[in-house]
């Protein structure tokens, strides 16, 4: 049986009707809401051709149909219509998250934050997958005459400090020199550029009180590794998902709900499948359908995602949870939307604030 442009005008027109109605649609509405010259007769024999063909299912006896997975994934992939978005849209966006600039967990956040209030879908961010754990400044600030505060900064915008005890004879002076000795030798550099010969450039330029020196660059190196070592992972409009009659069910928004407190497991919803090229978007957007999901939480849910970037460098992934029935096209706009967004962001705050 073929699937003839009729057929796909038919279920193209299903589908939106049903994202906007959550009710099964008959071949009588479909009659009305677009103009193919067809009776309800034959829309309802086409209807129940996609149903045979795998596209649509009717849920009870005499109602009408609803999409399936299948109807979904060919929606996405060659049916639905491209959503743009208004430049006031766009204008409001990037307002929202300019001000965060410069602290990426708190753009992290945001972002997560603004995509759940503009898609009304529940919305995951990872934080960075390639943090580059580099120092931005570190300081050395005298506390009293036994001791002073060692501040680091990372380029990714965290900011930790440890008190450290002086050498006896070192005085203030000495901890002005020191600390823009070690913003001159460190500032920019990775755990991995700090080298033993670095190292000895830094005590030889100290003269004195090298001993000082080790308890800092432990200090370093402890930041800069728990930096590296987290992958966050942000939810935002949790409870937005039980807006939708298909999470009415008080047993399954409490077995959602439940999922989300999972981090490991959502992280695996979010990782990308190279040998699943039908669910690739241009853009780079990953649609996954209800059944294409792994986890049996997620049988009747969408996921859509993108990557965010630094350059040609994934830095971590974005993107909404939601029913099958969702607005696919103004969803994956949105995220594009946001995505592109972050990956100025990034870029200034790691490439430009380098410079």
């Amino acid at each position: 049986m073929d699937m003839n442009e009729r057929k796909k005008k038919i279920l193209h027109s299903i589908i939106n009707e049903y994202i906007q109605s959550a009710e099964p649609i008959g071949s009588r509405h479909i009659a009305k809401s677009i103009d193919l010259g067809l009776s309800s007769a034959t829309i309802r024999n086409e209807m129940a051709d996609l149903e045979e063909m795998g596209y649509l299912e009717q849920p009870h006896t005499s109602a009408g149909r609803i999409p399936s997975d299948k109807g979904y994934r060919l929606y996405v992939n060659s049916l639905m219509n491209n959503y743009e978005m208004t430049v006031h849209d766009l204008s409001a966006l990037g307002g929202a998250l300019e001000w965060r600039l410069g602290q990426l967990d708190k753009i992290i956040q945001r972002a997560s934050d603004i995509l759940s209030q503009l898609t009304h879908y529940t919305a995951v961010l990872t934080t960075p997958e390639m943090k580059r754990g580099a120092i931005k400044t570190v300081e050395l600030v005298p506390v009293d005459s036994n001791s002073a505060l060692v501040i680091l900064v990372t380029n990714e915008g965290v900011m930790k400090h440890k008190r450290v005890l002086l050498p006896a004879g070192a005085d203030s002076q000495f901890v002005h020199s020191f600390s823009k000795l070690l913003r001159e030798k460190l500032s920019g550099l990775t755990l991995e550029e700090i080298t033993a010969a670095k190292i000895s450039e830094i005590r030889r330029a100290m003269q004195a009180h090298f001993e000082l020196l080790f308890p800092i660059l432990d200090f370093i190196a402890e930041i800069i590794d728990d930096v590296r070592a987290e992958t966050e992972i942000f939810t935002s409009g949790a409870t937005n998902i039980l807006n939708y009659p298909e999470f009415s069910d008080i047993h399954r928004a409490k077995e959602f709900l439940e999922f989300l407190d999972d981090k490991n497991a959502v992280a695996e919803i979010f990782e990308s499948d190279p040998d699943q090229e039908e669910w690739q978007k241009d853009g780079g957007i990953v649609v996954k359908i209800g059944k294409e999901n792994k986890q049996d939480i997620m049988q009747k849910s969408s996921v859509i995602t993108a990557n965010y970037y630094v350059g040609d460098k994934v830095m971590g992934r974005l993107g909404i949870i939601g029913p099958t029935r969702m607005n696919y096209s103004k969803t994956i706009a949105e995220i594009k939307t946001i995505s592109a967004m972050l990956n100025r962001l990034l870029y200034e705050l790691y490439v430009d604030g380098d410079s």
